[in-house]
């Protein structure tokens, strides 16, 4: 039968199958995520330590999230936090690509029959049990289940396009030029932000005989740069590292294309005679080539991975942010049993680290607050995250420390550094509470000026000077500095309470008093006054060290 048109297909079936997939695809990664527990990032910061390992790693999580988008966020999440380089994430954002091929591999199986019983297992699991790890692996079930079902509907009517002659002449002049046929896959894969989705529906239109092999092939290529859009429009505005990640995305697909179309002959070739020799089917032969294409572009740009971090550095010269010098945290484990005074020193001079840069945070508070300065806001919120990645690390080598080291006077520092490390990390988490206050009240149009203004201003210069004296007399044991601080928390809080009259009273002179600045200001110096406190904690702390009391085998008690 041939049909008139475009307007001829049935799209309900298929925006609605796409809908089905796209979500099928996002609820199984999720489920995965959840079923892998939240020690992702870790085993991704973990076993990174060389670029080959970063490949494997980032295979291992992309198949597991189904998101090379996702895997790329949290890679440049770690480059900001300054505990991965360059290189390393390079090598994950490779791995990625290859694990970005798991969904057409799965399309692949064809399991569109099985597929309801598959989201039958999965609904049972969900609902009935009372286990979050059996509810996740359902939820796998039931995206797992969708993804073939959401394929299905658009496949059947997509089928119809062959009998359209406006699409036949449309193939044909794709199959004559396949660079066609890339940049016609390039931008549907932009607009639907979904390389996994466009595939699929490459492999559906390959099985239904509505394009040759030539095009499929082409459409892929172009799926493979489309997907390049997500990472650009995620490094607007961004930081120095997010705008190398996608120029790298950008680099690796454009360069595999090329690669790829210029020996497109040989490759399609190779790939039918795979298919021929284990029997594959057609959307598995798609799969197939979509694997080839990701896993040779890896094999090439490994080996280049310093020289193409360098090019990256040519290309977007500068510093990432305040903290792209940052000397790397040392806690050697050994010293734990074999010299516990010496993992003291090293936890001393990583906490001395956590806190010049939670410092960091309340600075570029300040500034945010007087300047509204957007690239302050980023560089308290990177703060905050590495801040975040030190405390992790500090409390889980204290942990282990004072639970195998037995001596009493080392058990007693390790309570009284994990306390102060905590004030430590609290300020940081304060300081980007606050900057989120202001970045509220910039967006109600309602910024702070005037006595305001100056009133916040002089709190912040007090809860920095605070924060400085609590950082030297942790630093230098310094008794003198801690009276000073006695004296700074106090007039702290005697600030807090002045600020709050004068605020009142600003709120009986006035008449506009119903937008953001106003509601939130006595939260703003609360949250500065709790701040102070912490300072506080940290100096007392060193100060009038916590005495432990222990048993004779000389593990903490109560």
């Amino acid at each position: 039968m041939q049909l008139e048109s475009l307007g001829s297909l049935q799209w309900n079936y298929i925006v609605g199958g796409l809908a089905i997939f796209l979500y099928g695809i996002s609820l199984m990664g999720n489920a995965l995520t959840n079923f892998a527990g939240p020690k992702l990032r870790k085993y991704v910061e973990k076993y990174t330590s060389n670029p080959l390992m970063g490949v494997l790693v980032g295979v291992i999580i992309t198949g597991l999230i189904q998101s090379s988008s996702a895997t790329t966020v949290i890679t440049i999440s770690f480059i900001r936090a300054g505990v991965m380089s360059l290189e390393q994430a390079i090598g994950v954002i490779l791995g990625a690509n290859i694990g970005t091929t798991v969904t057409s591999i799965l399309i692949g199986f064809n399991l569109e029959y099985l597929s309801y019983f598959i989201i039958f297992i999965g609904v049972i699991l969900f609902t009935f049990s009372s286990k979050r790890k059996s509810k996740s692996f359902g939820e796998i079930l039931i995206g797992f289940g969708l993804l073939f079902i959401g394929l299905e509907m658009m496949g059947t009517s997509l089928a119809e396009l062959k009998n359209i002659e406006s699409f036949d002449k449309f193939v044909a002049s794709m199959a004559k030029n396949p660079i066609f046929a890339v940049l016609t896959g390039a931008l549907l894969t932009a607009l639907i932000q979904s390389s996994s989705a466009f595939i699929g529906i490459t492999q559906s239109l390959y099985a239904s005989g509505a394009i040759d092999i030539n095009v499929a092939l082409g459409l892929m290529f172009g799926a493979n740069i489309g997907t390049c859009i997500t990472a650009v429009l995620a490094s607007v505005g961004g930081s120095l590292s997010a705008k190398r990640a996608s120029v790298f995305h950008i680099l690796f697909n454009v360069s595999v294309s090329v690669v790829f179309l210029i020996f497109l002959e040989p490759y399609k070739n190779i790939i039918l005679a795979l298919a021929d020799a284990i029997g594959a089917n057609k959307l598995m032969i798609i799969a197939m080539g979509h694997f080839i294409y990701n896993f040779v572009g890896v094999l090439i740009f490994t080996p280049l991975n310093k020289i193409i971090a360098r090019l990256l550095r040519k290309i977007i010269p500068g510093k990432d942010s305040l903290f792209a010098d940052l000397p790397d945290v040392e806690l050697d484990e050994d010293l734990i049993t074999k010299f516990p005074s010496g993992a003291i020193d090293q936890v001393k001079e990583a906490i001395l680290k956590e806190a010049n840069i939670a410092l960091e945070t309340v600075k570029q508070g300040k500034k945010f607050l007087v300047e509204k300065d957007k690239n302050a806001l980023a560089n308290l919120n990177q703060a905050e995250e590495i801040v975040n990645d030190l405390d992790t690390k500090i409390q889980s080598y204290l942990l282990k420390l004072g639970k195998n080291t037995p001596y009493t006077e080392i058990e007693g520092e390790v309570q009284n550094l994990l306390q102060i490390q905590i004030n430590v990390e609290r300020i940081s988490d304060l300081g980007q509470n606050l900057g989120e206050y202001f970045e509220e009240v910039n967006e109600s149009e309602s910024p702070y000026h005037g006595e305001a203004l100056s009133d916040l201003e002089a709190m912040y210069d007090m809860v920095i000077n605070n924060f400085i004296r609590s950082i030297e007399v942790f630093k230098n044991q310094d008794q003198s500095e801690f009276r000073k601080l006695i004296e700074d928390e106090g007039a702290l809080d005697l600030m807090e309470t002045s600020l709050r009259k004068s605020h009142y009273k600003r709120l009986q002179n006035s008449k506009n008093i119903r937008n953001m600045a106003t509601y939130v200001f006595n939260d703003i110096i609360s949250t500065m006054e709790r701040m102070g406190d912490h300072a506080y904690n940290i100096g007392r702390i060193t100060s009038n060290p916590i005495k432990i009391h222990t048993e004779p085998h000389g593990k903490f008690t109560d």
